[in-house]
């Protein structure tokens, strides 16, 4: 009996060893991983027919510098954002026959674009053609947004100027003021939170960052500044580096000769105040003679 098992193992471990009955990993999830990256293109594909809105992030916003676009910039929280969707995903299937793209920003996962196109109020829209980003302040309806696009409405509006512009290195700082601010309430949230620090704590470490950081900013920039403007002193030294012996003991014999002016003048003011003082003094004892 235990010779049949032993044979039926070693039977059933042979046929699992041979060529034809391996499966590895990969030929058994590739089926499943298939039909998931399948499913997750088709889903994705549905959802831009339906409403036809692209959803802009920091990561693809320049395409939007390309061709004719419709952006609103909204919030979660924003009761007026919300009444605004609909008009919107209206707004884009009649865009799509014109072959203006709609796109969408969420300023609460995007904020370095809302520093980008400095949005200070929701909703906002933009239009943008071919990089000229102009603000749209009309009626927030399908049909408006139809007509200031087909009556070509937005020549009448002034484009925001070239410092202005999203592309510019100013708002690209302001992108970067804005991401950074993000960092620092996500920062605070995950010290007040996770770690259970206090307040105060998170607030005296962001002094402490802050005062490190412009510390080390300032060592930097004092250093720079000594590297392409040198002191007048170390002009001087290096300027005396360069001269010849012969310069040199002129400009010694030079300066001997001012400090002993200066020493003369000042012994001559002294001698004339003593002087003075002494002069001051018989007058002083002859009067009360």
């Amino acid at each position: 009996m235990a010779q049949l098992k032993t044979k039926r193992s070693c039977k059933l471990l042979c046929q699992t060893n041979s060529p034809s009955c391996k499966l590895s990993c990969s030929q058994l999830f590739q089926p499943l991983l298939s039909i998931i990256l399948v499913s997750s293109i088709a889903s994705s594909a549905v959802a831009e027919t339906e409403t036809g809105v692209l959803t802009i992030t920091d990561a693809n916003w320049t395409v939007t510098m390309d061709g004719e676009w419709m952006i609103k910039f909204v919030a979660p929280w924003c009761p007026a954002c919300a009444q605004l969707k609909e008009q919107w995903e209206r707004f884009s299937s009649l865009a799509a026959a014109m072959g203006v793209s709609v796109g969408e920003v969420d300023v609460t996962e995007q904020p370095g674009l809302s520093g980008r196109f400095l949005v200070t109020t929701l909703p906002t829209i933009f239009h943008v053609k071919e990089g000229s980003v102009r603000r749209y302040v009309s009626v927030r309806e399908a049909e408006e947004f139809h007509a200031y696009v087909s009556n070509r409405r937005w020549e009448e509006v002034e484009p925001l100027p070239s410092w202005k512009s999203p592309t510019s290195p100013l708002m690209s700082c302001m992108a970067g003021l804005f991401r950074l601010s993000l960092w620092i309430r996500l920062t605070h949230g995950y010290l007040t939170g996770d770690l259970g620090m206090p307040v105060w704590g998170s607030y005296l470490s962001f002094a402490m960052a802050t005062l490190v950081t412009g510390l080390l900013m300032g060592l930097v920039l004092v250093l720079v500044a000594d590297c392409l403007c040198p002191s007048r002193q170390k002009r001087k030294e290096e300027r005396g580096e360069r001269m010849s012996p012969q310069n040199k003991a002129r400009m010694h014999i030079h300066t001997h000769t001012q400090r002993q002016c200066v020493i003369s003048a000042l012994q001559r003011v002294f001698v004339s105040s003593r002087s003075v003082c002494e002069y001051g003094g018989e007058e002083a004892s002859v009067g009360s003679r």
